[in-house]
């Protein structure tokens, strides 16, 4: 398998709901090498070739099989651009199923989020995503509110911050003494 993997055409189909739901909180900014135009980075489940491929520290990622079949969905939000590579090491060497992991998960798609994303909007994307791909292994995915997409949520997010740059705490416009 090349650097330059296509996202295999059965995937994309299964993909379609989950990016019209989770796209607008993807970042395709950190992306590495030659697909950077794309929201999805596909490669093969490997730790190191991951580690080379995705530069994100947030993400959502799904392990796909030989027959094209979601076999997991998991997420990922800690430091280092390494961060997804380093938990699908975690999951190979899981002393239960690592073994099985690392049989069974062929093809990784991974699904960058902006560094610094809430972890609640992280979740709620694995969750969303999880529910629309009914993954063979894993059940422990984050409950979702079905009123709240991961993009209203990071909206939410986004507004709840407060403002620290020159001028916060400046009362402005008609307030103004």
């Amino acid at each position: 398998m090349s650097a330059g993997l296509t996202l295999p055409a059965q995937i994309g189909r299964a993909l379609r709901p989950v990016l019209r739901l989770v796209g607008p909180v993807l970042d395709d900014s950190v992306v590495r090498g030659d697909d950077s135009h794309s929201p999805v980075v596909v490669c093969p489940a490997r730790p190191g070739a991951v580690r080379r491929r995705v530069g994100a520290s947030c993400a959502v990622y799904v392990a796909w099989d030989s027959r094209r079949g979601c076999r997991y969905v998991g997420s990922v939000c800690r430091q280092g651009a390494g961060a997804v590579g380093d938990r699908l090491a975690e999951h190979y060497a899981h002393p239960r199923t690592g073994v099985v992991r690392r049989g069974a998960w062929l093809l990784l798609t991974v699904l960058p989020l902006a560094d610094q994303t809430a972890l609640e909007v992280v979740r709620n994307a694995e969750g969303w995503t999880a529910r629309l791909l009914n993954p063979l292994d894993g059940s422990a995915h984050p409950r979702v509110d079905l009123t709240q997409t991961p993009a209203a949520l990071a909206l939410y997010a986004v507004r709840q911050t407060p403002f620290t740059g020159p001028g916060a705490g400046a009362v402005t416009g008609a307030g103004a003494a």
